[in-house]
């Protein structure tokens, strides 16, 4: 478990809900919160998986308490929220995490998008993050302040040749956290995105939100590192942007993706043509 340079857990006492948690980057993410002390709220729709997540946590000495919640019903996230404060007492930390991951298979151009997926996909991934953000800031508020971390994605600041409804919904995503940190940053809330590439789900999923082999090797030939990304890198990122370590920065949209957004569009192209130092 990290811990500060007094020997305590970093977020020692704070209390946690992280929204879109039973597996994946939520449930690393809450793993790394209670790891490093918090006290974690877990809200994910699926109400199983949640709770054998949160059982492993506390089952490894963590504090979990799992609760089904649909962050497309507003009554629902209000009620994650109260059920923290009822519990610990307070409300420090909000990641939200939730998406329709489900609906990313069948998303493609415009054209062929329908009403009915764009309407889910912006329901669940941008109106969820922002129920999320107004259940959670007027408490805290009342604490003195708190850190929210939105999972934003790549897919929210460039263009793709599919996923229309998921990519508006992330670039969404980064607009909502720049206003909540603009107007809430002098009442003590800071506010951040992280925006993920291409993460390997082990035992659970394959990288690249399904995507075939074949166009899954084609974006890992963009990664600058030569190893996958985990969903523990994520959620490593998401611990520091809600601790006191980060807490000059708001406002900010942190890129992990190996490299894959930072280089021309023809590195790949490149690759066995030329090798740096030639």
């Amino acid at each position: 478990m990290p811990e500060t340079s007094s020997g305590t857990p970093p977020l020692a006492g704070r209390v946690a809900v992280v929204l879109g948690c039973a597996t994946g980057i939520g449930a690393a993410s809450a793993r790394g919160l209670a790891a490093r002390g918090a006290h974690v709220v877990m809200g994910d729709i699926d109400a199983e998986a949640v709770t054998r997540t949160a059982s492993r946590i506390v089952d490894g000495g963590g504090s979990a308490v799992p609760i089904a919640c649909d962050v497309q019903d507003e009554a629902q996230i209000a009620m994650v929220m109260q059920r923290a404060i009822e519990r610990f007492g307070r409300l420090d930390i909000l990641h939200n995490n939730a998406a329709a991951m489900h609906l990313v298979g069948e998303d493609k151009d415009v054209a062929s998008t329908s009403v009915a997926l764009w309407d889910e996909t912006l329901a669940v991934n941008v109106r969820g993050q922002m129920l999320g953000c107004k259940h959670a800031i007027p408490h805290m508020l009342a604490g003195g302040g708190g850190s929210i971390v939105n999972t934003s994605s790549l897919s929210g600041i460039a263009g793709e040749l599919t996923s229309t409804a998921y990519g508006a919904s992330k670039a969404a995503i980064n607009q909502l956290t720049r206003a909540v940190a603009t107007q809430y940053g002098r009442k003590g809330i800071r506010c951040n995105a992280v925006l993920p590439g291409l993460i390997r789900f082990e035992g659970e999923r394959p990288a690249g939100r399904g995507l075939p082999p074949a166009l899954r090797e084609t974006l890992i030939r963009h990664q600058l590192v030569p190893w996958a990304g985990r969903a523990d890198d994520v959620a490593n990122a998401v611990a520091f942007l809600a601790g006191d370590e980060a807490r000059f920065i708001t406002g900010h949209l942190l890129v992990i993706d190996g490299g894959m957004s930072a280089h021309q569009p023809f590195y790949a192209d490149m690759l066995g043509v030329m090798e740096p130092g030639t």
